[in-house]
């Protein structure tokens, strides 16, 4: 990919690289010059294999999680890239009509062509221009009765291809010499299709009937004639013509630039830029330079760029490069370049309008309708560039997906340094005594933590490609089409990314759990009792001030270090590499140590600023944070005071850890509306809010949890009391973990982060299920839906050509791409839009619902469809009209209401909106008193985007002319099936180049896909399952060991071995099940408040907790942890106690 979360992908992986080399040549110069601490961090690792391995396990998952999601956009990126590169061949552009048409194919002049090919002879980066005709039409086998109601149709004038000779599929070279007037050549996938094979006849179909033509021969696919993995039948250029009644007419002119495969995309923005220069109107375009500089329009468009840089980058760049030519006096080929493109006139003359120059709107819009002679598309540029976009967003998709695991995977780097620092304390404190320092320890933690990081780098980075590969043959099973095959694929600079990345979060992990545990006291360790941590005396104010004040010139103080040596020089060394980072990290850690027991003073500041800031920028991230923040303070704050009054310091923290955690969880589960209501609209947060506050809420609830360990051994013993023969084991099963409170609330987390990603799934998955239920307010009540080629419209009547016995209804649509704009309010711009125009018939029976009406026209969805037949002046939109906030979709620049918001109420008041024709100055007004619920366009009904809805009266009206009727809709009359009927109706209107389907049957298809992708991401997101059964794997070896002269005492006083056995199980189900209760709580609130949202504008949208999935997910969960425990619980219970009572 050339991105990666908006980063060059080469950028990053040098950064990454030259991280690793940092990282390594700093842990080898330090074990070079130290073996001994070298080896006495290492050599604990092939002494404890088991313990070891599932360290390593546990530590992968970041470089697995991380691997798998670039391996998944890389194959995407490059299946997409060669759909784009091999169907074109040596095309780069494509230089098209000049977009006056309605519909169908627009044709222009054969001496079009040469006027290009003179501008062109000079450039020396166009290689050859090829004209051609590129079309669709019917097609068929009649031998075999196989038809293809909608093959890719190519006539070439091979007299100016390069290229002559091409390659058959048993490899034999086959000259364009051979292709007569009646002959044509087909590629693998139209032969594949037809069955057809060399010598054979297919038919094609045209408005004067069906044409006969011998295949001269099956090519592999790809190339001009190949057409990659489309079918594609090609004609030499005469003889279409005269197949079409096109003679001297053009479709096209393909562009092939110099160099070969990517070489030549290094030259399509130059020539595209040379082409549109020349196929300009120059006195037009300079006209459009000199008006654009009046009335201060120059920064007009600046500041409007500055508005929408957060919502469409883009089109900020684009404006922002557009002024500054404006103001500077530039007329250039870039210049007329962005004014020749479609959607930046649209971007412009709404500008224009919104600034009241409606006038000088008016003047672009009639010029711009002279301004092009031909469009140049940049298509393989495009395609390329669509490749990255979309890969660049699967990537980002699995890696949100995967984030909690990645959380999860360094919460376990961080609990295993605890387990190891309080495994060997008497034997650290020993090497302290002897005269280790500090840092010394910390050394001895990095060299173990950074080479179980490297193996698990190692190994999870392989695992991460294996996995990827197999996801996306599985991916390959859900969207494969016979047009679009996933390949699997894996760049190097994605593999060192992957392993830089994964090793290095894991060691600064690693760092930060080397410094805490280096933290120890030199005689507690030595004599064994439980983890303490060095409390020093707090310095003395003036102290900490200086230090706050040095820390404002932080750089000058790491040099000072380093020049005086009054601090270790390495270490200021690196801290001055690194200072973007250590800098502001220094100085707010030192302002914390300044205010002392007081910091909630300084997070309450900082939360007051955060909170100010975002009211007056409407940012909802701010108040977010501000809030939590704010809240947080306040509870610090009772914890202090409460600390004044009350002496029992567990009941303190009791206080303190409810109010800090509960306040912050609630504050996280309060909907975006909330503050809405306070501060009126804010700008949506990015698709990386949601791991972060599900991050927040699952600490926040843990620390609630552990806060009240009181309680719940409370409710326990109320509960076990009951049973008295599991009552002694279980009471002690369950007092350790709760005396370990760090620990146990460290694996809780685990466990509650991953369940409660998988909890939103499973809720939501049964959210989707209402088109199942309800499959009519997706299909409108019809069953069968097909489109007709714009070329091949039906003549007359379609019911003269069918058996009405087996019709209930049968109607006719069609599209018109429009312009559209609300006539007052805030979108008074003009932006892109189709109309739908529908016979009478489809306002009688459709069973689409609205998600919005004006009352006045009607008080039932039948009413609201029934008034655009009374009232011409009405229509209806879709829901997309309605501004959605999708984070992860590029931008949506089709038209948008202002006077709808998600989430409103259904009853509103209708607005008007003016549409005209593309390019058109002529304007209408209508009334839009509906807008149809978002599930009646999901499936079956078309593609996103802004949509209208009129009687196919009004479209003839607006587009004046009558519009040919492309998409017909059938209801059949008793049980039939759609699907064998969308064969008939194929078949009987295959001149037409019908293409039908059934929609239940579409919808039934699309709803598996839908679920299988669910399925999918919840199996991706549950990999940090491993990592907690790793957790609770780790924690009972660590317990067996540690709890060794307990167990002897137990079995002194009568545990037998089961007994032991079993406390060892019940510890870990406990403690995974604390988790899992965690996970499903939050995971029912997150999802409860989402159901909020989506049932507002999907009306009879049910909350339903699958308690099956629940049921087998905890199972799984519980048993993979009993299992987890099995043999460290064995070991357990064969301990005797003579032998465990002289342990030490």
């Amino acid at each position: 990919m050339d991105k990666i979360f908006g980063i060059p992908a080469n950028n990053l992986a040098t950064v990454m690289a030259v991280l690793l080399i940092v990282i390594f040549l700093v842990v080898s110069f330090g074990s070079i010059r130290r073996k001994v601490l070298f080896k006495m961090g290492t050599r604990n690792i092939p002494r404890r294999k088991g313990q070891s391995l599932l360290i390593v396990i546990g530590l992968m998952l970041s470089s697995i999680i991380i691997a798998t999601s670039l391996g998944i956009g890389d194959t995407v990126r490059y299946s997409i890239r060669s759909v784009a590169v091999d169907s074109l061949g040596p095309i780069d552009e494509v230089i098209e009509g000049p977009g006056k048409q309605l519909f169908g194919d627009e044709y222009f002049d054969y001496s079009e062509f040469i006027y290009v090919q003179n501008i062109s002879k000079d450039n020396a980066n166009i290689e050859q221009l090829i004209p051609y005709i590129q079309t669709t039409l019917p097609a068929s086998n009649e031998d075999k009765d196989i038809a293809e109601s909608s093959m890719n149709i190519r006539g070439i004038d091979f007299n100016f291809s390069v290229q002559k000779v091409y390659e058959n599929l048993d490899g034999d070279n086959v000259s364009v010499d051979l292709l007569g007037p009646n002959q044509v050549f087909l590629n693998y996938d139209a032969g594949r299709i037809l069955k057809l094979q060399k010598g054979d006849s297919i038919q094609i179909y045209t408005n004067e009937g069906p044409s006969n033509f011998i295949v001269a021969d099956v090519l592999k696919s790809g190339g001009l004639i190949g057409g990659s993995t489309y079918p594609y039948v090609t004609f030499e250029l005469s003889a279409l013509q005269n197949l079409l009644n096109k003679e001297n007419l053009l479709t096209n002119i393909a562009v092939s630039n110099i160099g070969e495969g990517d070489e030549s995309l290094e030259y399509a923005e130059d020539v595209t830029k040379f082409l549109r220069s020349n196929l300009t109107n120059q006195n037009v375009a300079q006209e459009v330079f000199s008006l654009l500089q009046t009335n201060e329009i120059p920064s007009i468009l600046k500041n409007e760029a500055i508005s929408i840089k957060e919502t469409d980058n883009e089109t900020s760049e684009t404006l922002i490069e557009l002024s500054e030519k404006l103001e500077k006096d530039i007329y250039d080929d870039d210049f007329i370049t962005t004014i020749t493109d479609y959607p930046t006139q649209l971007v412009l003359l709404g500008i224009l309008q919104k600034s009241g120059l409606q006038q000088e709107a008016a003047n672009i819009l009639k010029m711009s309708q002279d301004l092009t002679r031909l469009r140049v598309n940049n298509i393989k540029s495009d395609g390329v560039r669509l490749a990255e976009a979309v890969s660049t967003g699967v990537t980002t998709i699995f890696s949100i997906f995967g984030s909690f695991s990645i959380m999860v995977g360094m919460l376990l780097i961080f609990l295993v340094f605890v387990l190891l620092a309080a495994a060997r304390s008497t034997e650290l404190g020993m090497a302290r005594a002897v005269g280790l320092k500090r840092r010394d320890l910390i050394q001895l933690f990095t060299y173990e933590g950074t080479l179980y990081s490297f193996l698990a780098a190692i190994v999870g980075t392989l695992l991460g490609v294996g996995l990827s590969f197999g996801l996306v043959y599985i991916l390959q099973d859900l969207i494969g089409t016979d047009n679009f095959q996933i390949l699997p694929y894996y760049s190097p600079i994605s593999l060192l990314i992957a392993f830089a990345s994964g090793l290095i979060l894991t060691f600064i992990t690693v760092v930060f759990s080397a410094y805490r545990a280096s933290n120890l006291n030199i005689v507690v360790a030595i004599r064994g009792l439980k983890d303490e941590f060095v409390k020093k005396a707090p310095n003395p104010f003036r102290v900490n001030l200086f230090e706050v004040l040095w820390n404002l010139i932080y750089p000058l103080k790491q040099l000072y270090f380093i020049i005086t040596g009054k601090a270790p020089r390495f270490r200021s060394l690196l801290l001055m590499m690194i200072f973007p980072v250590s800098w502001p990290f220094s100085f707010v850690r030192s302002l914390f140590i300044l205010f002392g027991k007081h910091s909630y003073l300084l997070l309450g500041i900082f939360s007051l600023i955060l909170l100010i800031t975002g009211i007056l920028n409407e940012s909802y991230i701010n108040i977010w944070f501000g809030s939590t923040g704010g809240v947080l303070a306040l509870a610090l704050l009772i914890r202090f005071i409460s600390s004044k009054y009350i002496n029992d310091p567990e009941t303190v923290n009791q206080i303190g850890g409810t109010l800090e955690g509960g306040l912050v969880l609630l504050v996280n589960s309060l909907p975006l509306s909330f503050f809405e209501s306070f501060t009126g609209e804010l700008s949506q947060p990015g698709p990386w809010a949601w791991p972060i506050g599900g991050a927040i809420s699952t600490a926040a609830a843990v620390w609630l949890l552990m806060s009240n360990t009181r309680v719940l051994i409370f409710i326990l013993n109320l509960i076990l009391s009951r049973f008295s023969g599991l009552k002694a084991v279980t009471k002690t099963a369950i007092s350790y973990p709760m005396a370990s409170k760090f620990r146990t609330g460290l694996t809780v987390a685990m466990f509650g982060l991953i369940i409660f990603t998988l909890m939103i799934f499973s809720v939501l998955n049964g959210i989707g299920d209402i088109a199942s239920e309800q499959p009519e307010r997706v299909t409108g009540g019809f069953d069968i839906k097909a489109s007709v080629s714009s070329e091949l419209p039906i003549q007359g009547q379609i019911e003269d050509s069918l058996n009405m016995d087996d019709y209930s209804s049968v109607f006719g649509s069609s599209s018109l791409n429009v312009e559209i704009a609300e006539n007052i309010g805030d979108n008074k711009a003009f932006k892109t839009s189709r109309l739908i125009s529908y016979e009478e018939d489809f306002m009688n029976i459709t069973k689409w619902r609205m998600a919005h009406f004006d009352p006045k026209y009607g008080s039932t969805d039948a009413e609201i469809w029934q008034s655009l037949l009374e009232n011409p002046n009405l229509i209806i939109a879709s829901g997309s009209i309605i501004p959605s906030g999708d984070p992860f979709g590029p931008p949506d620049r089709t038209f948008k209401t202002s006077f709808i918001e998600p989430g409103d109420e259904k009853e509103i008041d209708a607005f008007d909106v003016k549409i005209r024709k593309r390019n058109s100055e002529e304007e209408e007004k209508f009334t839009v008193i509906g807008v149809v619920e978002r599930l009646a366009e999901e499936t079956g009904f078309g593609n996103s985007g802004a949509k209208f809805y009129t009687t196919y009266a009004n479209g003839n009206k607006l587009a004046k002319e009558t519009l040919p009727l492309n998409t017909y809709y059938f209801s059949l009359s008793g049980n039939k099936s759609p699907t064998d009927y969308a064969q008939k109706l194929e078949k009987t209107f295959l001149a037409n180049g019908m293409n039908a389907y059934g929609l239940i049957n579409r919808l039934e298809e699309e709803q598996a896909t839908s679920n299988a992708f669910n399925k999918l991401f919840q199996g991706f997101s549950g990999l940090g399952l491993v990592v907690g059964v790793a957790a609770i794997g780790v924690l009972s070896v660590r317990a067996v060991v540690e709890r060794r002269q307990s167990i002897g005492v137990l079995r002194a006083i009568g545990f037998r071995s089961s007994m032991i056995r079993t406390q060892f199980l019940i510890e870990s189900s406990f403690i995974t099940i604390l988790g899992i209760v965690v996970g499903i709580f939050l995971g029912i609130l997150q999802s409860w408040l989402i159901y909020n949202e989506i049932s507002k504008e999907l009306e009879g949208a049910k909350f339903v907790i699958p308690f099956g999935e629940v049921g087998i997910l905890v199972g799984l969960t519980v048993i993979a942890s009993i299992l987890a425990s099995v043999i460290p619980a064995n070991e357990a219970s064969k301990t005797y106690p003579a032998e465990a009572l002289r342990y030490e």
